[in-house]
């Protein structure tokens, strides 16, 4: 989209702003003397390495190598990105040293100033990302390189990224324990820097949106324009969503509704017409959907790919935005019963839905899953624990809700207190009263 003059400069000052936070950021993570972050590791091994260097001049220094890989690895990257890469490494460099002398006189002994020090530098730090990336002017050097890298490898950015960052912090720590004798970069507080910057950033990206228009009001413009091209849900269209714990019958019972209403029925259907609008295979999304294996590792990458295009973010933040348009699409055809995939939490604000979770005590879905599955009481604990873990997280990540918390659904219900047959009757008497209320 092309930009005005006016907005450009706007961009451009909240991008120096950015340079300025996380330069001060940095020098933060080195005063508190406990480690800094992966990726301001090396430079800062470097110059406890060779003295006549800066921090900020071996963070240029690499930055700029970094540049000058890209276009050997992808040719025809436009010089003008190098270019602005190449000024704004300087700039952040220069940002760092000014930081480090600004802080010089302050002498930290205790443990407890060191740790205050360190989270006070892991916040400037995130804050100071957060407004690149909502300034959305380019990538980091080693960011923008291992976009590249992960494009030539057909790897995900995130994966190539852990990679890279483990490997500049395995480096890191090798060359202080041999020429050093003790790792004085590589610390707890290089951990503390991954895991809670990334959670920082989220936080401000998700509070601070008031911030974000009034420094740049195009990008609620933006945001309008998107939303006016997702499917638009009538309010004459019913739409169910059901949620349920692993072996209480929530499916069951959901086709059970939808056969009784003759409403259509949306469960791992939204897998298929997902896989139709997308290069994900089927049973990939089958794998892959409603599986965060660690919400401590996705806040990571945060940290990484917040600025990043769709289609380079996290496999799961992908196949969930493919399967909410999905869901959007399908409640903007007809009246219709989805099962799960947060289905509640993407049509919250739709007046006319009704949303279902279904629960049941643990012995009795215990049975059920024995029963269905032919697996011993164990394998069947084992597989339940397994599935509230993998949604309790999914929607930990991806909403604003707890999942299974009775004050996000309309209706909360044990199956086994009634059976399948009652409970699905008293729903649909229930949903029966609520759409005539409705109209």
């Amino acid at each position: 989209m092309k930009q005005s003059p006016s907005e450009m400069a706007r961009r451009f000052l909240v991008f120096s702003l950015c340079l300025v936070f996380m330069g001060f950021g940095v020098a933060c993570m080195i005063k508190s003397a406990l480690g800094v972050s992966p990726i301001s590791s090396l430079p800062y091994t470097f110059s406890l390495l060779f003295t006549g260097i800066t921090v900020g001049g071996w963070t240029a220094l690499l930055n700029l190598f970094m540049i000058i890989l890209q276009p050997v690895l992808k040719p025809g990257i436009p010089k003008k990105l190098l270019f602005l890469q190449a000024g704004m490494t300087v700039v952040f460099g220069y940002f760092i040293d000014l930081s480090l002398e600004f802080l010089a006189p302050l002498v930290l002994t205790a443990y407890i100033g060191q740790v205050a020090m360190l989270f006070a530098g892991c916040t400037i730090m995130a804050f100071g990302i957060y407004l690149g990336i909502i300034a959305r002017i380019t990538l980091l050097p080693m960011d923008a390189l291992l976009q590249v890298v992960s494009e030539r490898l057909r790897k995900p950015y995130t994966s190539v990224k852990v990679v890279s960052d483990l490997g500049m912090t395995i480096t890191s720590a090798v060359l202080c324990l041999v020429f050093i004798g003790e790792l004085a970069t590589v610390r707890e507080g290089t951990l503390i820097a991954a895991f809670f910057c990334g959670s920082e950033i989220k936080f401000f990206s998700t509070y601070f949106k008031g911030l974000t228009y009034l420094l740049l009001p195009e990008n609620l413009i933006q945001k309008e324009r998107e939303k006016q091209e997702l499917p638009q849900v009538s309010e004459q269209h019913f739409v169910l969503t059901v949620s349920h714990e692993y072996g209480s019958g929530g499916r069951t019972i959901a086709r059970r509704i939808a056969h009784e209403l003759g409403l259509p029925y949306y469960d791992t259907e939204i897998i298929k017409m997902a896989a139709e609008r997308s290069d994900f295979a089927e049973e990939y999304l089958k794998e892959h959907e409603e599986k965060i294996t660690s919400t401590a590792l996705y806040r990571l990458f945060d940290w990484y790919t917040g600025a990043l295009p769709g289609n380079q973010r996290p496999v799961q933040e992908q196949i969930f935005q493919l399967e909410a348009k999905v869901i959007q699409e399908i409640a903007a055809k007809d009246s219709c019963v989805i099962v799960g995939r947060l289905a509640n939490y993407i049509l919250q604000k739709h007046r006319n839905s009704l949303h279902i979770f279904i629960t049941a005590d643990e012995k009795e879905r215990v049975q059920r899953v024995m029963r269905k599955e032919n697996i011993s009481a164990e394998e069947a604990l084992d597989r339940i624990q397994d599935f509230a873990s993998d949604r309790k997280n999914h929607c930990q990540e991806f909403s604003d809700m707890e999942w299974g918390n009775g004050m996000n659904y309309d209706i909360t219900i044990k199956s086994n207190r009634y059976g399948v047959d009652r409970t699905a009757a008293i729903l649909i008497q229930l949903i029966k009263e609520f759409r005539m209320m409705q109209f």
